[in-house]
């Protein structure tokens, strides 16, 4: 090969143009050299459309003037022996254009008008296909062009279809870069919408708590009203008589007929009815005091110091009228006191809503029914052992107890919410675990665990 060719190649090759996804200068980098080493002034490159049935000139190079883009397009029908040279995918060398096979059709539409008398056209491929040519084309007289210049020709045809791979790349990065930015702000927006989502599901989820702590202090107050009626009644009962006989009496004694027979026997029924007064009255001031304390232990939200199983044995207590009304027998293991900084209200609200699921579900056909609650103490932990013998949690709803919402009793009220804020509370209010015992055949049970001390302690 010539060393002017060589050196020019060797220039391009190494210049960092070609590689720099720019592929109009890399382009015109490519036809300058073209032009010097081929001494011509005419040179372009023609790229295919999709369907190989055109030839366009993307860029073109006569003397002084550059077109990018412009309106020259090559048709297959037109030029079909031209076209059939260019499917074999090899250099056309048309020493006389006007005369050879492959580019005489273009003699009265493109050469003459052009002046062109020889054709050098280098095939351009990229990734093994071929993409269109470098035309050179030589005006003047003919020119029969030897063998370097035709490899000179198709090692230029080749940069630029590395040039193409440069531009490709450059558009691919491009594209990654616009995708990454795009899904970096779809990211942004679906995460301002799910914290949106949790705030509003964490107020709707301490609405529903709020909301099931009062419906289970209705139940309590419907309860205890029940349960304090029967001690008024029987006081309020043991009062009128009393009056009735006083009555009676205080006639007797204006009449002069009261005798000292009579007066015992009013001593004795007053002594009695004021014993039912004083009992009665001293039975409902218990069951107030009682649900004062149990009331105040379901709406405390402030963590505190407490003995635990005080305050459980405090929940039963308020939950006897409903636990007396569905004859439900409720038991709470006895053992030591157990010092623990939690929330009260938090425990009292699990106990509630675990006895008032096992009333609900457990005991469609259980006549001795049982509920007992064990406490356990660690070093560290502490777990509240719950266990009914009720029918038990078949093994396909297991999954699915503690969903919101999720209830086997729709048809006769249940809400779905009892187990699923018992959860909540457990996990998140008092940072534990509960967990659903293996062997349900027994019963429902639950095992939860929570910590001494708070986990906000610790912080």
């Amino acid at each position: 090969m010539q060393r002017t060719l060589y050196d020019i190649l060797h220039d391009v090759s190494k210049s960092s143009m070609v590689d720099e996804g720019d592929l109009q200068a890399a382009g015109l980098l490519i036809l300058t050299a073209a032009l010097h080493g081929l001494q011509i002034n005419r040179v372009g490159i023609w790229i295919f459309n999709e369907e190989k049935q055109a030839i366009r000139c993307r860029m073109l190079i006569d003397g002084d003037d550059c077109t990018l883009d412009g309106d020259l397009e090559l048709a297959r029908a037109s030029f079909p022996h031209y076209f059939t040279s260019l499917d074999s995918e090899r250099a056309i060398v048309a020493n006389d254009a006007q005369q050879h096979s492959s580019t005489a059709e273009f003699r009265d539409a493109y050469l003459i008008p052009f002046g062109i008398t020889s054709m050098l056209d280098a095939p351009i491929r990229h990734r093994g296909n071929m993409l269109g040519i470098i035309c050179c084309e030589h005006q003047g007289s003919m020119r029969e062009w030897n063998n370097e210049e035709i490899a000179f020709a198709s090692a230029l045809a080749d940069t630029y279809g590395r040039a193409i791979s440069a531009a490709q790349r450059n558009d691919y990065e491009h594209q990654l870069k616009e995708i990454n930015e795009q899904l970096e702000q779809k990211i942004n927006e679906r995460t301002d919408t799910l914290q949106t989502a949790l705030r509003n599901l964490n107020h709707t989820q301490a609405k529903l708590i709020e909301s099931e702590k009062l419906a289970s202090l209705g139940r309590l107050v419907s309860g205890l009203a029940h349960e304090i009626n029967t001690p008024l009644g029987i006081a309020v009962t043991s009062a009128s008589h009393c009056a009735n006989e006083l009555k009676r009496v205080q006639q007797l004694y204006r009449d002069e007929q009261l005798n000292e027979e009579e007066f015992s026997q009013f001593l004795d029924s007053i002594d009695d009815g004021m014993g039912l007064i004083n009992n009665n009255l001293n039975r409902a001031a218990t069951l107030v005091q009682n649900f004062k304390l149990s009331g105040a232990i379901h709406t405390a939200n402030e963590e505190e110091q407490f003995e635990l199983r005080a305050c459980i044995e405090l929940t039963l207590k308020s939950l006897q009228p409903l636990l007396k009304k569905n004859q439900v027998n409720c038991q709470l293991a006895s053992g030591n006191a157990i010092q623990i900084n939690s929330h009260p209200g938090a425990i009292a609200q699990i106990i509630t809503n675990l006895i008032t699921n096992s009333i609900h579900h457990a005991y469609a056909s259980t006549a001795d029914k049982k509920i007992h609650i064990a406490l356990e103490e660690s070093a560290e932990q502490i777990t509240i052992c719950y266990r009914d013998n009720g029918c038990g949690i078949a093994d396909e709803i297991r999954p699915k107890i503690f969903e919101p919402f999720f209830t086997t009793a729709r048809r006769t009220g249940g809400s779905g919410l009892g187990l699923s804020i018992v959860y909540n509370l457990v996990t998140q209010k008092l940072g534990g675990e509960i967990i659903l015992g293996e062997n349900q055949a027994q019963g429902a049970s639950f095992i939860i665990l929570i910590n001494k001390n708070h986990p906000d302690d610790n912080a």
